[in-house]
């Protein structure tokens, strides 16, 4: 019986490391996410990585996808009126290979059709300290003034220069307990201080946190309601 024990082990012992001698390098990994902020496409946008199509439903206008795997590399883009091979936008992009920890993108369609694009930004999702959460804002209303970011009624600013289209602040630190802070943040006229939304927001310590600054000062006719508010976005 003990001979037996000891073959078997030493039999898994071999297979485990021919198994292991014929995997592959592993290529590491990066993730995406997609948001619409296209103002004026009302049948909403379908979201290619090469051919392959990665949303099931159309992508409204205002609406995300999950965090997407992806293997390093240059990646083609490509984002689609729903339903359609009409082109809103498509770009290449690099993903860069970090194994111990993936490298996180957001990608948004943005601007009116005739102005369709597609904007890139990386995503710096460290772990926030105890009690704390993590808060940026990204601005994808093209004709939508130069913004900064309040909490409620504070004179001070979030963020040390204000954000224009396109733009993406760094994450900073929020208050935060387990069961979430409440806050409601200001989105202002960087030059006149008006407000343009309150965003509420419960911060959860740990979690990460974009504002997206999307929609039009001016919306197409088609797409009236689309005016300029904003989107809550959890990125962990």
């Amino acid at each position: 019986m003990k001979k037996n024990i000891l073959f078997i082990a030493g039999l898994f012992s071999v297979l485990l490391f021919t198994s292991c001698a014929k995997d592959p390098a592993n290529p590491g990994y990066a993730q995406y996410m997609f948001m619409n902020a296209a103002p004026d496409v009302v049948a909403g946008l379908d979201f290619y990585v090469g051919d392959l199509k990665q949303n099931i439903l159309p992508i409204a206008f205002g609406s995300n996808t999950i965090y997407n795997s992806t293997t390093p590399g240059t990646k083609s883009i490509r984002v689609t009126i729903a339903g359609q091979q009409t082109v809103f936008a498509a770009n290449n992009y690099s993903v860069t290979d970090q194994r111990d920890q993936p490298a996180r993108y957001t990608l948004l369609a943005v601007n009116k059709l005739q102005n369709a694009e597609l904007v890139w930004i990386q995503d710096n999702l460290t772990t926030p300290a105890a009690n704390k959460a993590h808060l940026r804002i990204i601005h994808a209303s093209a004709d939508a003034p130069t913004v900064n970011a309040f909490v409620g009624t504070a004179t001070t600013a979030l963020y040390p220069a204000a954000i224009a289209f396109k733009g993406a602040t760094s994450f900073v630190a929020l208050d935060a307990t387990l069961l979430g802070t409440s806050y409601s943040i200001q989105i202002r006229n960087a030059t006149t201080n008006a407000v343009i939304r309150t965003q509420p927001m419960t911060a959860v310590s740990g979690k990460i946190y974009t504002i997206i600054v999307r929609g039009s000062v001016t919306p197409s006719p088609w797409a009236p309601a689309n005016t300029v508010s904003t989107t809550l976005v959890a990125n962990n």
